[in-house]
């Protein structure tokens, strides 16, 4: 194999010194051959499988805290909202009620001329005309 670096110079490589390197990998990473080693590796793992119990129901719980008390307060802060929005509609739907609506204004007009009404409106003149 040739290595060209970026200066053009070019290396032989020695694969003997990859074979040599694979070696020596193979022997770290090789699974052990004595039998002590997998039947320790196997009690271990058995320990650690008998010693985990069922879990109750409630020991899942701690983990969802954080989440649950945000909800929690979420919750709670939509229902005051929706309770005072609901208590201002119906102060102002009883006020509406106890004094009636607000286009029902009363409107005074001149329904007669009667002879009383037409000495009120002389009376009237006179007065706004002499100050």
């Amino acid at each position: 194999m040739t290595i060209v670096r970026g200066d053009n110079r070019e290396r032989q490589d020695d694969d003997s010194r990859d074979e040599d390197v694979a070696g020596a990998l193979r022997q770290l990473y090789a699974a052990p051959t004595d039998d002590s080693y997998w039947n320790t590796l196997e009690r271990r793992i058995m320990q650690a499988v008998a010693a985990e119990r069922a879990r109750e129901w409630w020991s899942y719980f701690p983990g969802w805290v954080r989440l649950g008390v945000s909800a929690a307060a979420a919750a709670a802060l939509v229902a005051a909202l929706a309770s005072w929005h609901t208590r201002t509609t119906q102060q102002r739907m009883a006020f509406e009620e106890l004094m009636g609506a607000q286009n029902e204004i009363p409107l005074l007009t001149e329904s007669d001329r009667s002879e009383r009404s037409a000495e009120r409106e002389a009376t009237l003149r006179y007065l706004i005309r002499h100050d």
